[in-house]
């Protein structure tokens, strides 16, 4: 019987422990930022950038910002928030067609928009 008695108080336990392992937990799991490219306007030698980041799952955001052509331009990142639309000014593209997409990266991986397509045009 005194062997029997430390059984009968550990399998509960034991069976507790083996239904929670089953448990859906996704939720709580860090996920790679999910980003939007927004649009991007075009005013002669100038180009406005905007994306935003939809969520950040259980990881802060680290930064974001736009890839363009072979340049990258990053952006401050405000902490903790739950969707955050920002935007980039740009005025040193010569003239021509760009492609731009935006960024954000957090502790889990980096996540790209969708691609934009602008022109740059001479100052007249």
């Amino acid at each position: 019987m005194k062997r029997i008695f430390p059984l009968l108080f550990l399998l509960p336990l034991l069976l507790w422990t083996a239904a929670a392992c089953g448990e859906d937990r996704s939720g709580e799991q860090p996920f790679a930022p999910e980003v939007r490219t927004l649009d991007a306007e075009s005013d002669g030698p100038q180009a406005v950038l905007r994306g935003a980041v939809l969520s950040s799952p259980n990881s802060h955001l680290l930064e974001c910002g736009f890839a363009y052509g072979n340049d990258t331009l990053r952006l401050n990142v405000v902490a903790d928030s739950a969707r955050y639309e920002f935007e980039a000014r740009t005025d040193s593209l010569r003239p021509g067609n760009y492609f731009a997409v935006a960024y954000a990266k957090n502790g889990v991986g980096t996540s790209f928009g969708d691609t934009v397509r602008f022109s740059i045009r001479n100052e007249e």
